[in-house]
């Protein structure tokens, strides 16, 4: 099955006192590499309305979704704070997919009542340590990937979380174990090292879409904002429509 994986992105934090702002964004780039069909973190875009925080880069933690086109859009931009959860897309969870591994095969089963806030601090700090990797030269991509694949099953829903599974394992059990230990990684630094994801934000799709659209992370924020207009996707090369490959 073939699903489109556009990245995007956005400048922005919440505003407390709930002024809206709107930017306008272009999509600009997928990057270079993927991952069973599938463009990985980060992706790069720029801010039209403010030029001067270009390139903007970008995180999706949505396995979830799908779109095609080049669509516009707005979405809603929050700080990674436990009160600003409740308006997150997956802020209302009651269950979420917990990973286990043996013999280098990962598996998943769902778990009730997580702790949303420390999930978005887990794909928050994957994204910070993938920030890592990028800086290295030249860049390992088999890590870039790893932590992609891991920050997407942090909120893959049940209908979703087999063919995220299969094509995890399907990279071999070196791949799956290491995933599994970036999750775990992850969940350590949250609960016991108390990593905060200070200046990351969450960019909400809002509700007034006429279509399905992905969350993203974003890190640092250069200037204040709420709401974000979101311009035509269009790749720097000119490309087609970028598509991801899901296995069903």
């Amino acid at each position: 099955m073939f699903r489109t994986f556009v990245a995007l992105t956005f400048a922005t934090l919440v505003v407390v006192s709930g002024s809206a702002f709107a930017d306008q964004f272009t999509f600009t780039s997928p990057g270079t590499v993927t991952w069973d069909g599938v463009y990985v973190n980060p992706y790069q875009a720029t801010d039209n309305t403010q030029p001067q925080n270009n390139p903007l880069t970008i995180y999706c933690d949505d396995w979830n979704t799908e779109f095609s086109g080049n669509p516009t859009w707005t979405a809603n931009v929050y700080a990674l704070t436990a009160g600003n959860v409740q308006y997150f897309k997956y802020g209302g969870i009651s269950s979420a997919e917990s990973v286990s591994i043996s013999g280098g095969v990962l598996s998943a089963s769902s778990s009730s009542n997580p702790n949303v806030y420390n999930l978005y601090l887990e794909a928050a700090y994957l994204d910070s340590q993938l920030q890592n990797v990028l800086t290295s030269k030249p860049v390992n991509t088999t890590f870039q990937e790893e932590y992609a694949a891991a920050n997407w099953l942090l909120f893959v829903n049940s209908a979703n979380v087999g063919g995220l599974i299969a094509a995890i394992n399907g990279s071999g059990a070196g791949f799956a174990t290491a995933v599994y230990n970036d999750l775990s990684d992850a969940q350590n630094v949250v609960n016991a090292d108390g990593f905060n994801a200070a200046e990351w934000d969450v960019i909400v799709p809002a509700n007034s879409n006429s279509f399905a659209m992905q969350e993203f992370l974003m890190d640092p924020v250069p200037e204040p904002s709420a709401v974000i207009l979101f311009g035509t996707i269009v790749c720097l090369l000119g490309l087609l429509q970028f598509r991801r490959r899901r296995k069903a």
